[in-house]
C-alpha cells in the first residue's frame, strides 16, 4: 500500500486542513489534519504526520483516536526539524 500524497498549505508548510499541531521532543512538528472523509457515523476523519521523522498514520479514524496517537508519537519522537532548504524539490 502506498501512502497518500499530503497536500501542504504554502503559507504554513503544514498539511492542508490541519486541525492541531504537536511538538516532538526534538522540536519537530506532528500535524493532525482532516482527510475530507467521514466515519460510518458521519463524523470527519483525520490522519497525522510527523514533519521530523516522516512517520504517519496509515488509516483514517475519528479525531479523538488520531489525536491520541499523534500526541503519543510527539511524546516519543526525537527527530529534529530538517532545514527548509532540504525540503525544496522533495515530494512529501
Amino acid at each position: 500500500m502506498s501512502d497518500p500524497i499530503i497536500h501542504t498549505d504554502p503559507a504554513t508548510g503544514l498539511p492542508a486542513n490541519t486541525a492541531a499541531v504537536f511538538l516532538t521532543l526534538g522540536a519537530a512538528l506532528v500535524a493532525l489534519y482532516a482527510t475530507g472523509g467521514t466515519t460510518e457515523y458521519g463524523r470527519p476523519t483525520f490522519h497525522w504526520v510527523c514533519l521530523g521523522c516522516g512517520d504517519r498514520s496509515h488509516y483514517p479514524d475519528k479525531r479523538a483516536t488520531v489525536r491520541g496517537r499523534a500526541n503519543g508519537h510527539a511524546g516519543e519522537c526525537r527527530a529534529i526539524p530538517l532545514p527548509t532548504s532540504v525540503y525544496e524539490g522533495v515530494p512529501r
